[in-house]
C-alpha cells in the first residue's frame, strides 16, 4: 500500500477526525471566531477518541517510529488492567464457597477494569493522535502573550503583525546602585512574525515522544508558551546604550561640601563605576530578540575614592565673604555674593566620626557679604572714579597709531574686587603682525626706532588715572628721563618682557576702564560705584635736582667757530608723589611713589679753529634731536618706548 504524507496534505486520512480538526483551525478562514476554551478542549479530546481508531495512519519514519512507541504503551496498559482478573491466587477448599458466592461480583469489578483500561488506551490513542497529526499549531501555543492556537504559520504570522506587544514593554537594567530602562520600542524594528510563528507551531513538535505529548498537552491547559522574537535596531540599541553607558561609567568623586542655610554638608563622595560595554551590548540584544524583560544586573568594577579628610575641609571650606560681581564676558550679568563660612574643626571632627555616612550637616557660622546681586544691579558703574588726559603729536603717524592700538587694548577692561591689571598682559607684546608700528624709542640713552614705540603714554595716563582713583598699585617704574606727557612723579614705563604696570581693584565694587586715542589727547576713565565723597589730588616733592652738564666736541665738518647742538640736555630729578585724600571732612597724605630721573648731559659740536687742530675730532650725525619727552627704560639694557 502506498503511503500518503498526511501530515504535508493537511489531513490524516480519516474523514471524522479531519473535519473535526478542519473546523478547529484558520487556515481556511484567518478571521474565524473561535469557541469557548474549555469547550474548544473538551471538544477535541472527546472527537479524536471516538475518531482515531478509524485512521490508517502513515507517516514518515520518524514519526512511525514514535507512534509504534505509543501504541505499543497503550497496549501494555491494556495488557496491565486484563491481567487484575488473574493477579489472584487459585482459590483454596477453605475459600471455595466465598469464591463461588462472589463470582457474580467479580465479574462485574472485571467488567469495570477491562472498560477503565479501553477508557485510558482510547484516550492515549486520541492524545498521540492530535500530537502527531494535527496540520496547524496546537491549541493552547501561545507566542508570547499572542494567542494563535490552532492558527496555520501564515494566519499566526498576520496575528503576530498586528500585535502592540513592544508599545509599552522595557527592559530593565540595574548598574550598581542605579536602574536605567530602555523602551523596547525605541531600540527595535517590530516582531520577528516570521520565526515566532515558525517557533511556536515547533515548540509541540520538537523532542521525544513524552516530550511533544508534555507540551501538547500542557498548552492546552495553558502552561506553555513559546516566545516571541524581535528584530533589533542595532544602531539605536548602541546610540542608547552609549548614552547610558556615559552616565553610568564614572570616576571616582572625592569627598566635597556644599553650604547650605547654617549648616556646611560634607559629602563622602562616590565610587567609580565601570563596566564591559561589549558585553553589555550582547546581553540587552538578546534579550530583547527572546522577550526576556527581567531585569538586567549588570557585572561592575568599582574605585574606592578618598575618605573624608576633615582638616583639608577646615582649611579650605572656610572663607572671607565675597561681594556680588559682574561677568566680564557681557560686562552686565551679575553674579552672586557668596557669605563667609567659619566651623570649629573639633565639632567637624566628632560629626563626622568614621566617614562611614554619605553625607554629614556641620554648624557653620556666616558672615554675609557687604555687596549682594541686588543692591550691585543698581549701581554696577554708576559713577566716574576718576579721569585723566595727556597731550601728544598726532603728526607723528606710527606713535599715534601705537597709542591708539595700545588704548583700544585697554578700552572696556573690567576688574572685579581683588582683581589685578597687567598692561603687557592686557595690550599684548607688540608686533607688526599686530599693527603696532616703528617709531622712536631710547635705548642705552639714545634714539632708536622700536616697533611699539609710544606706547608708554597710555601706561602712563591710566596710572596717572589709578592715583586719584585711589586703586592700589602693585608694580610701576617710573622713565629713566622724565617725560613731557606727565607731571614729575606720575608716569609708568613698561617694556615687553621687562618693566610692567599693574594695579588691583580694592574697591567693593567691579571698575571699568575705558580708554581712547583722538586728535592731539589720550584719555583715561576709570567708572565704579562711590560709597562716600572721596576726592584724590597729587603732589610731587622734588627731593634733588640733577643738573646737566654741556659737552662740547670738535667736528671737524663745521666750519671754524661754528657750533651745533647734537643732544640737548636733561635735568635729572628725585622726587617723592603723595595722594592728598579728602574723605567726610578728613584730609590725609599718603606716599604713592619714589622716582628717580637721571641727567643727560647736552652736546655741542664746534668747529676747529683756524690756528690749531682740534682737540677732538668726531664723525656724529649732524642731526639733533632736542626733547624733554622721550622716556627711556630704567633698565640701560632694554629698550622702551620714547615720546
Amino acid at each position: 500500500m502506498t503511503q500518503k504524507n498526511y501530515s504535508a496534505l493537511g489531513h490524516t486520512g480519516n474523514n471524522a477526525l479531519d473535519a473535526m480538526l478542519k473546523s478547529r483551525t484558520h487556515s481556511a478562514n484567518p478571521e474565524y471566531a473561535p469557541i469557548s476554551k474549555q469547550q474548544e478542549k473538551q471538544d477535541i479530546v472527546s472527537e479524536i477518541s471516538n475518531n482515531v481508531a478509524m485512521s490508517e495512519m502513515s507517516e514518515e519514519t520518524q514519526f512511525q517510529q514514535d507512534y509504534k512507541s505509543g501504541i505499543d504503551i497503550v497496549k501494555e496498559i491494556d495488557a496491565a488492567a486484563k491481567k487484575t482478573t488473574k493477579a489472584k491466587t487459585k482459590p483454596t477448599n477453605k475459600t471455595k464457597k466465598t469464591k463461588q458466592a462472589k463470582k457474580a461480583k467479580n465479574g462485574n469489578g472485571k467488567k469495570i477494569a477491562i472498560g477503565v483500561g479501553s477508557v485510558v488506551a482510547a484516550l492515549c490513542l486520541a492524545t498521540v493522535g492530535y500530537t502527531y497529526l494535527y496540520p496547524n499549531i496546537h491549541f493552547g501555543v501561545n507566542a508570547g502573550t499572542v494567542e494563535i492556537g490552532g492558527m496555520s504559520i501564515t494566519d499566526a504570522q498576520k496575528q503576530i503583525e498586528k500585535s502592540d506587544v513592544l508599545d509599552n514593554a522595557s527592559l530593565p537594567i540595574k548598574i550598581y546602585q542605579t536602574e536605567y530602562k530602555i523602551g523596547v520600542s525605541e531600540v527595535a524594528n517590530g516582531l520577528d512574525s516570521e520565526n515566532s510563528a515558525k517557533n511556536a507551531y515547533e515548540f509541540t513538535r520538537t523532542g521525544g515522544f513524552f516530550t511533544r505529548i508534555a507540551n501538547t498537552m500542557g498548552a492546552l491547559f495553558g502552561l506553555n508558551e513559546s516566545k516571541l522574537s524581535v528584530n533589533v535596531n542595532d544602531e539605536a540599541l548602541k546610540t542608547k546604550l552609549d548614552e547610558i553607558s556615559a552616565e553610568a561609567i564614572t570616576e571616582p568623586v572625592d569627598p566635597f561640601w556644599t553650604v547650605e542655610g547654617d549648616y556646611l554638608v560634607v559629602d563622602k563622595g562616590s565610587v567609580g563605576v565601570s563596566f564591559d560595554t561589549e558585553k553589555l551590548y550582547k546581553q540587552v540584544q538578546d534579550r530583547i530578540k527572546t522577550m526576556d524583560f527581567s531585569t538586567l544586573d549588570v557585572k561592575v568594577e568599582t574605585t574606592e575614592q578618598n575618605p573624608i579628610d576633615v582638616q583639608y575641609i577646615y582649611d579650605n571650606a572656610q572663607t572671607a565673604a565675597k561681594n556680588a560681581t559682574v561677568d566680564k564676558t557681557d560686562g552686565t550679568t551679575i553674579l552672586p555674593s557668596v557669605d563667609g563660612v567659619k566651623f570649629d574643626l573639633e565639632t567637624a571632627k566628632e560629626i563626622i566620626g568614621d566617614g562611614s555616612e554619605q553625607t554629614y550637616k556641620i554648624p557653620i557660622e556666616r558672615t554675609p557679604a557687604a555687596v549682594t546681586a541686588d543692591q550691585l544691579a543698581g549701581v554696577l558703574f554708576r559713577d566716574t572714579l576718576a579721569s585723566a588726559s595727556t597731550s601728544l603729536n598726532a603728526s607723528n603717524k606710527s606713535r599715534t597709531n601705537n597709542v591708539r592700538l595700545a588704548s583700544e587694548f585697554i578700552n572696556g577692561t573690567i576688574l572685579n574686587p581683588g582683581d589685578e591689571f597687567s598692561y603687557n598682559g592686557v595690550v599684548g607684546e607688540r608686533t607688526t603682525d599686530r599693527g603696532f608700528q616703528t617709531a622712536g624709542a631710547y635705548s642705552n640713552g639714545q634714539v632708536i626706532e622700536d616697533v611699539g614705540g609710544g606706547v608708554c603714554q597710555p601706561s602712563s595716563t591710566l596710572y596717572m588715572a589709578v592715583l586719584r582713583a585711589d586703586l592700589e598699585v602693585t608694580e610701576r617704574h617710573n622713565h629713566s628721563l622724565t617725560v613731557s606727557y606727565t607731571p614729575l612723579g606720575e608716569d609708568a614705563t613698561v617694556s615687553w618682557g621687562g618693566p610692567d604696570f599693574k594695579f588691583k581693584n580694592n574697591t567693593d565694587y567691579p571698575v571699568k576702564i575705558l580708554a581712547w586715542q583722538e586728535g592731539s589727547s589720550m584719555s583715561v576713565k576709570i567708572l565704579g560705584t562711590k560709597t562716600t565723597d572721596k576726592v584724590v589730588e597729587t603732589d610731587t616733592d622734588i627731593i634733588e635736582t640733577i643738573d646737566y652738564k654741556t659737552v662740547e666736541k670738535t667736528d671737524s665738518s663745521l666750519s671754524a667757530g661754528e657750533r651745533e647742538t647734537s643732544q640737548s640736555g636733561i635735568t635729572g630729578y628725585k622726587t617723592v608723589t603723595y595722594k592728598i585724600i579728602t574723605e567726610n571732612g578728613q584730609t590725609t597724605k599718603v606716599k604713592a611713589n619714589n622716582s628717580s630721573y637721571k641727567s643727560r648731559d647736552k652736546i655741542v659740536l664746534v668747529g676747529p679753529a683756524a690756528s690749531s687742530k682740534p682737540s677732538e675730532t668726531t664723525t656724529t650725525s649732524t642731526e639733533t634731536t632736542e626733547t624733554t619727552t622721550t622716556p627711556e627704560s630704567t633698565n640701560s639694557e632694554t629698550s622702551e618706548t620714547a615720546e
